[in-house]
């Protein structure tokens, strides 16, 4: 859509929807007789206009201040038990109803048991919708989507039970200080982590802002609610709104709040059908209001967020926030692009660009700190250095002429008599080879991995374990086991570099071969499944960092990392303590990260398959956990 009938289907919009009925009507036929295809497009916005006026967060974090005589009578009293959930206290009233913190008696655990309210659970239509939906979230497994446990019914009430997070939403966040940049970075990177899970499983979640993300109080983990419900049912009466500047409110005839549109991507704000890149606009706007404290797009009504959205820039970042990075800007300005095609297409993409930034940020705050003085040093002693070289230039330039001259006829006489030793050898020789050499192909080399995660909680194992077919971002209370299979017999060695500083030594420790896994041998055989650890689980560092795990396959024993078997035992524990062996290693490792490789991941297999065409295939998995 150009500039001019963007404007056009704007200024028929605005007018339209202060008209009612008839005059409506009316309005469009005159205004839209030339052409059907602006009526259709502003019809499309009156829709999307009148839909989210009829359309509510159905899961806002619950009301504590609601007061009604109806919910009243619903109410469930303290201890009170509900099958196999005891309540501890009412928590607040959300859209779809009462809010309890209660015990689940099978498993000793608290979670956030909602009651449905009597108009959703009467409605057939949206409580079979409601039920596939719940039934698709509660597939969904990462540490920062809220678990969904269990969706049922008790004598005549519909009860949905998820988990409890001791926290604040990101607005509450928000509301009470400005935020670090590093502090902005790592919420955004889990608040993608989250939808990249999401949108493998083909769900979008449609309504992401500040209000519909948690942060746990005690490690600042973020939670993402709401995955795949927020369009599951009808309108509540009541949300939980705040008088933040960056809400735009539609109200109804009776002045209820009903939602808000300053999230919506311009498909979405079309009535448009919308995918994975929704969300990723909706992300982009957080960002946004995270780094100036302000929303990018917001009119003064709900119709002139919507025509800001379709037709306007936000004011740039690095104006809008005072200081901050290009990077950043352009991060933003791609999150932002009218044009889903424009846009970040998956939430890989975004988490890539961001963990760059986070990086390029870390380097440039080390150098700050102790290395500028260092860094004026060697400029100066550079231009002193290339001074007295341009000086000696001049004065040496026909001596090098008559070197090169010498060098050549050198060179010539050189040339004929290579080519007559040559030819003199060939004679001598029997033809025992065929006279063309053809080189063999490389065969190529496969593997597939996969990371099992257990939840531990006081010591001992909480949750079901659950697998992964790539990197996440861990708890620290959390512990993994590797999963790798070989595509063919071949020597297999696994190591974990632990966290280290930048142009620092790294940690390796041996993970395979061990004495605990298939005999402490490095050969394995095709096909043939590989634990690691085998019985146990591998435990993360302390510290908050990113621990990288490499994995090396080769038709042949390595002979650089031969010597780690020696360290593969209980003694050591896998630590490598040989400074020279460690920088064998690492120059081995810098050396084979170049080559070329194709990494497919099976998301509904939960694994990764990773192969190449060279001698060794050389792989690692960054592993980064609080």
């Amino acid at each position: 859509m150009n500039r001019e009938r963007s404007q056009e289907v704007s200024r028929i919009f605005k007018s339209a929807i202060q008209l009612d009925g008839e005059a409506r009507e009316a309005y469009l036929a005159t205004e839209c007789a030339h052409d059907d295809s602006i009526r259709e497009d502003v019809s499309r916005l009156i829709s999307s206009h009148d839909k989210a006026s009829a359309e509510n967060d159905i899961d806002a974090p619950p009301d504590t201040n609601f007061n009604s005589s109806d919910s009243d009578t619903r109410r469930l009293a303290d201890e009170q038990w509900l099958g196999p959930y005891q309540i501890i206290k009412h928590l607040g009233t959300g859209g779809m109803g009462e809010v309890y913190l209660a015990t689940d008696s099978r498993l000793d655990r608290v979670v956030a048991l909602k009651i449905l309210s009597g108009e959703l659970a009467e409605d057939k239509r949206r409580m079979q919708r409601f039920q596939r939906e719940a039934r698709i979230v509660s597939s969904l497994n990462h540490p920062n989507i809220l678990t969904l446990y269990e969706f049922g019914q008790i004598e005549s009430l519909h009860f949905l039970a998820s988990e409890y997070v001791d926290g604040e939403t990101l607005r509450e966040y928000l509301n009470k200080k400005r935020l670090k940049l590093s502090e902005i970075l790592d919420i955004t990177l889990q608040i993608c982590a989250a939808l990249e899970t999401a949108h493998e499983s083909k769900i979008v979640h449609r309504d992401i802002k500040p209000e519909n993300v948690m942060i746990r109080r005690r490690d600042h983990i973020v939670k993402v609610l709401d995955f795949g419900l927020a369009k599951g049912t009808n309108p509540a009466s009541v949300t939980h709104a705040t008088g933040s500047e960056v809400v735009t409110q539609f109200k109804t005839e009776a002045g209820n709040i009903l939602g808000t549109v300053n999230y919506m991507s311009p498909e979405q704000a079309q009535g448009l059908l919308v995918d994975e890149r929704t969300d990723l606009w909706s992300t982009g706007v957080i960002i946004y209001e995270m780094v100036t404290g302000r929303a990018p797009f917001k009119g003064r009504t709900s119709s002139h967020t919507i025509v800001q959205i379709l037709e306007k820039e936000p004011l740039p970042l690095t104006l809008a926030a005072g200081v901050a990075p290009g990077e950043l800007e352009r991060i933003v300005n791609k999150a932002l692009a009218k044009q889903p095609d424009e846009r970040y297409q998956t939430a890989k993409d975004l988490i890539i660009d961001l963990r760059h930034l986070r990086k390029q940020l870390d380097r440039e705050t080390e150098l700050k700190g102790s290395g500028g003085a260092l860094v004026n040093e060697e400029a100066t002693k550079t231009r002193s250095t290339i001074v007295a070289v341009a000086s000696t230039n001049e004065t040496s330039v026909s001596r090098q002429k008559r070197r090169i001259v010498k060098g050549g006829i050198l060179l010539v006489i050189l040339a004929f008599l290579s080519v007559g030793l040559w030819q003199l050898n060939q004679r001598r020789q029997s033809p025992a080879t065929p006279e063309t050499l053809t080189s063999l192909p490389v065969a190529e080399l496969g593997l597939t991995y996969s990371i099992t995660v257990q939840k531990y909680r006081d010591n001992k194992p909480f949750e079901p374990a659950f697998q992964l077919a790539k990197e996440m971002l861990f708890e620290s209370d959390y512990q993994i086991r590797l999963n790798v299979t070989s595509q063919q017999q071949g020597f297999l060695y696994i190591l974990n570099e632990g966290p280290h500083d930048e142009g620092q030594p790294a940690d390796y420790v041996v993970l395979f071969p061990s004495v605990t896994s298939n005999g402490g041998s490095a050969l394995v055989s095709e096909s043939e499944p590989i634990h690691i650890p085998e019985k146990s689980w591998i435990k993360f560092d302390k510290e908050k960092g990113t621990e990288r795990i490499w994995l090396v396959l080769a038709p042949a024993a390595v002979p650089e990392l031969e010597p780690i078997r020696s360290y593969a035992s209980r003694k050591t524990q896998g630590l490598i303590t040989d400074a020279g062996l460690r920088d064998n290693i690492q120059h081995f490792f810098r050396n084979h990260t170049e080559v070329k490789q194709s990494v497919e991941q099976n998301a509904e297999r939960k694994e990764t398959k990773v192969s190449s065409r060279s001698s060794t295939l050389v792989h690692f998995i960054d592993l980064e956990h609080q």
